[in-house]
């Protein structure tokens, strides 16, 4: 089982990897410009947030929020364009993290109730 701690970092880390990856990859300014991002990262990104859900304790799969808001994040350092809406573009890329937050859902669902 995951720590609350691991469970924070791998989502985070989920996020900046689907952007310098597919940043990477695409050769685009912003990772979510790319065909691959859609075709590829977001699948990836939603599996990893189904074996974060699985491994975690207890809600610590809710922390799979952070996963757009890490990519988000990652993206406007990359491109130097921090502006003074970037907590409201956190907050906004939070919501889009929703189909993760499921994804890590029904991977707890699956988890082994541990014996006594």
């Amino acid at each position: 089982m995951l720590s609350s701690r691991t469970t924070i970092l791998l989502a985070v880390a989920t996020g900046v990897a689907l952007e310098l990856a597919i940043g990477t990859m695409s050769g685009r300014r912003e990772a979510w410009d790319s065909s691959q991002y859609w075709t590829i990262g977001l699948p990836i990104a939603g599996v990893v947030s189904l074996a974060i859900g699985w491994l975690s304790r207890g809600r610590d799969w809710f922390w799979t929020l952070l996963v757009v808001p890490g990519q988000v994040l990652t993206m406007m350092v990359r491109s130097m364009e921090i502006s003074g809406l970037w907590p409201l573009a956190l907050i906004f890329s939070t919501i889009l993290s929703t189909p993760f937050l499921v994804a890590a859902f029904i991977g707890s669902r699956f988890r082994t109730k541990p014996t006594q």
